[in-house]
């Protein structure tokens, strides 16, 4: 594959979006805060086409530092959908009216840049620099509304999970390194194999044809503990427990899209270079594959178990929609330890249809926090009756979140689940049908108040819902129902990018 720069053209769009913003703001602040949000649905939509017409162009660049593949074009949609309906919710965020609009969606391109850059590193630095660039962006924007003390809050403990959380995995690297001798992703995958005839046990394994420059010998021990440390920065970013702990209050102090952006995106980001370790280095990862899979199965099963339990006693809307969120990574992770086509390709089928959902839910939530003033449960009490639409609205994300048939929900857990049992995890599934049974309480929370208790006797004002936020929403309604109705296409989509990496099994 030769390189051209046109291989980097979603990256380039969406930094190029940001400094020509931020650059009209320069001169003409108030055309700039106008035009900010529908500026930059634009620049996601175009970064979006760049990367699908990048399908049938695959390239690298920077000496094989960065892949453009179809892995990478299923991630790059996700952040540029993301990013287009953040934008479009942003606007009807009350919190946000009169503050500094243009550097806020300027944030937003760079952050999404910064994850598109993860999802196509095949370098152990490349990947860090990138995941440390969409970090320290997205503190800023936890952080953004400087007069709420909440939100300086979340940014400041979501620095502080970030920052060790980070050093953690350069630690993995670093190990990885040592014993390897190349941060380069493709040449792991050479060398590896080539260092240990076998790993019968927990010890030193002889080196066969040790490669210049490396040891003639390699512990398993090592080789496992260096993965286990990058999974601590990794699991962070996915905000799997018990790396989850930034989560509930970042998403309460943030604003709203924001938290809504993080949920999806910032996920996404974390499974998509999981994804890519998993599956260039998936011949060596055999060499340690059933203590590997213990450690993601073990990861999966705490996310599931402790989010849907810690979060039915939460009252805030936002942090159960965080515990909420916490516990779809869990889920999702189980497609990677299924290790089949059908288990990676059910790992992108359940991120698209998750962004859908969540996003729509985290939207209304936006909305009807600018229209009642508040997150907490009494807020919402009789809000079928007062606001219908709304919480119809909120009702079928949130049933899709629980996984209820015919809804996107229920298909993405089912193929994660069928993955599962073709390997005969049975009691994995067991469990991830329970959390999802729990889970299905957890959301019950929310809908009981709205349909079955009485409304108070004061009741606000109705503001009207912006037609760019409202448009957003229509978009993840429409998606969760017809995802629901048409999977097929979206699994056929994933199986494309998944089976050209792993031909072998």
């Amino acid at each position: 594959m030769e390189f051209n720069w046109l291989s980097l053209s979603p990256h380039l769009i969406l930094a190029g979006g940001a400094l020509v913003l931020i650059s009209v703001a320069v001169v003409g602040r108030r055309f700039a805060a106008a035009v900010a949000p529908y500026f930059t649905t634009a620049v996601a939509l175009a970064a979006g086409g760049a990367a699908i017409w990048l399908w049938q162009h695959p390239a690298t660049a920077w000496f094989g530092a960065l892949t453009v593949d179809p892995l990478f074009v299923v991630f790059a949609v996700i952040f540029a959908a993301t990013l287009a309906l953040v934008a479009l919710l942003s606007t009807g965020y009350g919190a946000l009216e009169g503050s500094d609009r243009p550097e806020y969606y300027a944030l937003l391109m760079l952050v999404t840049c910064a994850v598109a850059f993860m999802a196509s590193a095949t370098n152990l630095v490349l990947i860090y620099v990138a995941l440390e660039f969409s970090s320290i962006l997205s503190y800023v924007l936890v952080g953004y509304l400087r007069g709420d003390r909440l939100s300086g809050e979340a940014g400041l403990k979501y620095f502080l999970y970030g920052a060790a959380a980070s050093a953690v995995m350069l630690l993995g690297f670093a190990l990885l390194y040592g014993l390897t001798g190349t941060t380069d992703v493709g040449a792991l995958a050479e060398r590896l194999p080539r260092m240990a005839l076998r790993f019968d046990t927990w010890g030193h394994a002889t080196a066969v044809a040790p490669t210049e420059g490396l040891s003639a010998t390699l512990s398993p021990v090592l080789f496992f503990l260096a993965f286990a440390l990058i999974m601590v920065g990794l699991g962070y970013k996915i905000s799997a427990v018990p790396f989850h702990m930034w989560a509930p209050d970042a998403y309460q102090g943030a604003p709203t899209p924001i938290a809504a952006f993080l949920s999806v995106a910032s996920k996404a980001s974390g499974f998509a270079v999981i994804l890519r370790l998993v599956l260039a280095l998936h011949g060596p990862l055999g060499l340690v594959y059933a203590g590997w899979t213990k450690y993601l199965a073990a990861l999966a099963v705490a996310s599931m178990v402790f989010a849907v339990v810690v979060g039915i006693v939460q009252r805030d809307v936002r942090r159960i929609l965080a515990y909420s969120s916490i516990a779809h990574a869990g889920f999702a992770l189980l497609g990677i330890v299924a290790d089949t086509h059908l288990g990676f390709s059910s790992v992108l089928v359940y991120l698209v249809l998750y962004a859908a959902m969540n996003i729509g839910a985290f939207g209304v939530v936006a909305a009807l926090g600018h229209v009642i003033g508040g997150y907490d449960l009494k807020d919402y009490l009789g809000l079928g009756r007062r606001h219908p639409v709304l919480a119809a609205a909120l009702t079928v994300f949130l049933l899709a979140l629980a996984g209820i048939p015919p809804l996107a929900g229920f298909f993405a857990k089912f193929y994660i689940l069928a993955a599962l049992l073709a390997q005969g995890y049975i009691f994995l599934a067991v469990v991830a049908i329970l959390a999802s049974v729990v889970a299905l309480f957890l959301y019950a929370r929310i809908l009981k108040p709205m349909y079955f208790d009485v409304p108070p006797a004061e009741v606000e004002k109705p503001r009207r819902l912006s037609f760019a936020a409202a448009a957003a929403l229509l978009i993840c309604f429409v998606f969760t129902l017809a995802a629901g109705l048409w999977p097929h296409l979206l699994v056929s989509w994933a199986k494309a990018a998944v089976v050209p990496l792993l031909p072998n099994i």
